[in-house]
């Protein structure tokens, strides 16, 4: 696929609802997402216990989403009128859970393992809106992978693009090389899904 051209019209709506949020993640992909667009963001990085537990793929990541948030709604920063968000994003693929590769040969064999294939990368997101209180969201998104070569396995690889990304990849920067198609919201896969948090807010 092409490399995505930021901002996109998405990007640039959810500016327009959000100019500045408290974001409650250490993801660089996420704060580089929002900030495409126009939106403000300060960091405050979560203590929060990301155990996967849940009966389906959508209650894991709801689940360590949800402590995200509540571990800035609990802090001494919580500022009950600015807007924040957390999130949490896991890859499914062949049905098991996928999330950071713990070092070089695992993000290798995650790789392998996606080439040529579809996954699933699943995002939830907690909101806090000022007046409203905790929301939760979660939205799915398919991603079929090219199929890999050992040489653009490693090329990739040794761009540390991998490194505490969910499947061992990051769209934004050169792993969109990697994939042939996206069926399904591309902010979801890079770990935010905008059009979903835009819909409920709106609601």
């Amino acid at each position: 696929m092409q490399r995505i051209a930021e901002p996109d019209s998405l990007q640039l709506s959810f500016s327009k609802r959000f100019p500045s949020v408290i974001l409650a993640s250490s993801s660089p992909n996420r704060k580089a997402l929002l900030e495409a667009g126009g939106t403000c963001v300060t960091v405050f990085v979560p203590d929060a216990d990301e155990t996967k537990d849940g009966n389906t793929p959508e209650e894991v990541v709801t689940h360590i989403a949800s402590r995200k948030i509540d571990a800035y709604i609990s802090s001494p920063l919580f500022d009950s009128s600015k807007v924040a968000i957390a999130a949490d994003t896991l890859v499914l693929i062949n049905r098991h859970l996928v999330g950071k590769p713990q070092d070089r040969d695992d993000a290798r064999k995650i790789l392998r393992e996606l080439s040529e294939k579809r996954q699933s990368v699943i995002t939830s997101a907690g909101i806090y809106l000022p007046g409203k209180g905790k929301i939760m969201v979660t939205d799915r998104a398919d991603v079929i992978f090219r199929n890999l070569s050992d040489d653009e396995i490693e090329a990739y690889l040794s761009t540390d693009e991998w490194i505490g990304a969910a499947g061992g990849y990051r769209l934004q920067k050169t792993g969109y090389k990697l994939v042939e198609h996206i069926d399904g919201d591309w902010t979801t896969v890079v770990g935010l899904p905008l059009k979903a948090i835009l819909s409920l807010s709106m609601s």
